[in-house]
């Protein structure tokens, strides 16, 4: 059987990649690539995979990968850390506002005290309605910040000395607001005003004239505050690179995908003018008796027709082929050899393969018939073809017993073992192996499993 592609040396040819290549894809499935006219800048449609169906390059990250930090999760954490925060410490701060109201503004205190209520109530409700969450934030940032700075002209008597501004309970929240609502740079202003205007409030009379205590307030506002803005920077940041990191591989594996489907159809056409053009031609140049002149045609008629099917949407749909008909698909092609080639029974059970697996596995084990006739030997050569499954998967031997050949001698241009066997196998997640040496005949030894199970 003749050479005709390069391979290592040591007397076997492996494929690269064989058994569950990376990159393996089905020859000819539209899903894949849809036809040679279609293949080049064409982006398959991942979403219309068929169930336990693999994509070439792994799992399909805009899909299937899930990062953890994202920029709308942090967003959506941020938004119900806030209602928490704000329903909650508004909830405990309701008796101190009702104690502190007889010596407020009869007017204007419960007007900032229910404006600020029902802001924290907007925060809480937002939760449930997204494009709503900025907002209510912003606002929440906003009326605390009026309900602060505009507590000398709210208050009426000074409130009792062991008793702080009401407003000094919701700082937090409000700077929290702040920075989860605003840009950045505006929330680093925030955060610093509002402990900044509470310790000029609470120094004066209306405020309670604390001194020390109201310094020491402040700092602890300050710092916690500023912890809240710098996680929420942080997690920011965090959020976006990861959703410019995910986005990058997203494009990265399309365009991946783009590149499979044309080698797919680069490996499916070579093999195609491989196996029936150049082969036709060579036979039709050789054609010197009736019988030559009718094969040759009937193997022109043969490669029209397989240029055609490549050119078509490809066999995606054609229903899965029995092991038995791919044995007799395989004894009819090698019946019109110029040498007789035995096709032994094998054990041949009910399994059913792809039509696609079944159209590269009796291609190539053609193929490497031809290649026996061609350069093996005599009439005299010993040639057979043994078709048989095995457990989930088919196994297909062809070899000979004649000159046999040295793999590394191969030259690189020929495409027979290459393109029309191997990578041909390859390219349906099958296995393709090519045993030879000088004098000790060839074995191509062709198979294929159904995924999910190892067994060979």
């Amino acid at each position: 059987m003749a050479a005709a592609d390069a391979a290592p040396a040591g007397g076997s040819a492996r494929a690269p990649g064989s058994g569950r290549a990376a990159g393996s894809g089905r020859a000819g499935d539209p899903r894949r690539a849809a036809g040679a006219a279609r293949a080049v800048g064409a982006l398959p449609d991942l979403r219309t995979s068929a169930p336990g169906e693999q994509s070439p390059f792994g799992t399909d990250p805009s899909r299937s990968v899930r990062a953890s930090i994202t920029q709308a999760s942090v967003e959506r954490a941020f938004a119900i850390l806030i209602a928490v925060a704000a329903l909650g410490f508004g909830a405990t701060t309701v008796p101190a506002v009702l104690a502190q109201l007889p010596y407020l503004d009869p007017i204007w205190g419960p007007v900032v005290a229910c404006g600020l209520a029902a802001s924290f109530l907007f925060v809480g409700a937002s939760v449930f309605v997204k494009p709503l969450a900025q907002m209510a934030q912003i606002v929440c940032a906003l009326l605390f910040l009026v309900a602060l700075v505009t507590w000398p002209l709210t208050v009426r008597e000074p409130i009792p000395a062991d008793q702080v501004p009401w407003p000094w309970w919701l700082c937090t929240v409000g700077s929290t607001a702040a920075a989860m609502g605003f840009a950045p740079w505006r929330a680093t202003v925030y955060t610093a005003l509002v402990p900044a205007v509470y310790v000029v409030i609470r120094l004066t009379p209306v405020g309670g004239d604390a001194g020390i205590r109201a310094l020491l307030d402040g700092v602890y506002t300050a710092i916690l505050s500023g912890a809240v803005l710098v996680i929420a920077v942080v997690l920011r940041r965090a959020a976006t690179a990861v959703d410019a990191a995910q986005a990058t591989a997203v494009r990265r594996y399309s365009h991946a995908i783009r590149e499979h489907a044309t080698e797919v159809e680069r490996v499916q056409v070579d093999a195609i003018v491989h196996d029936s053009v150049l082969t036709t031609l060579l036979s039709a140049a050789r054609a010197e008796t009736a019988d030559a002149e009718m094969l040759a045609a009937r193997m022109a008629r043969n490669a029209i027709d397989h240029l055609d099917a490549a050119a078509s949407n490809g066999p995606a749909d054609a229903p899965p082929v029995p092991v038995v008909d791919l044995r007799s698909r395989i004894a009819e092609a090698t019946s019109a050899l110029a040498a007789p080639v035995r096709v032994q029974t094998g054990q041949l059970g009910g399994l059913r393969i792809p039509a696609t697996v079944a159209d590269a596995l009796a291609s190539a084990a053609l193929q490497a018939a031809v290649n026996s006739v061609q350069h093996a030997g005599g009439a005299q050569v010993d040639r057979w073809i043994r078709v048989e499954q095995r457990g989930a998967g088919v196994h297909v031997e062809v070899g000979d017993d004649g000159a046999g050949f040295d793999v590394a001698t191969i030259p690189a241009e020929r495409l027979g073992v290459r393109r029309s066997i191997l990578e041909r196998v390859t390219a349906v997640d099958g296995t393709a192996e090519v045993l030879t040496a000088h004098g000790s005949g060839t074995r191509v030894l062709l198979g294929w499993t159904a995924p999910g199970d190892d067994e060979r």
